[in-house]
């Protein structure tokens, strides 16, 4: 299930970059948002889903692990 939530926060991490793009390019023209806005929304729950269910998902030890890791790349 792990696997399953990392692989969906992955494909949503690359998503919404593009939909934000795509969605700044056709507000610079002048034309409506539409489809970019709805996919960029979408995605943005999706990460925040999935993200919440890697969080649950995961071991005690994992959890440390990746906090540990967080925690040292801002002190940095």
């Amino acid at each position: 299930m792990l696997e399953i939530f990392r692989f969906v926060f992955e494909v949503n991490f690359f998503v919404f970059p593009i939909s934000a793009g795509w969605l700044t390019w056709r507000k610079l023209r002048g034309k409506p948002a539409g489809r970019p806005l709805r996919m960029m929304i979408m995605s943005l729950i999706m990460m925040v889903l999935t993200f919440v269910g890697i969080l649950v998902n995961e071991t005690p030890e994992n959890k440390a692990r990746v906090l540990g890791n967080i925690h040292h790349m801002l002190g940095d």
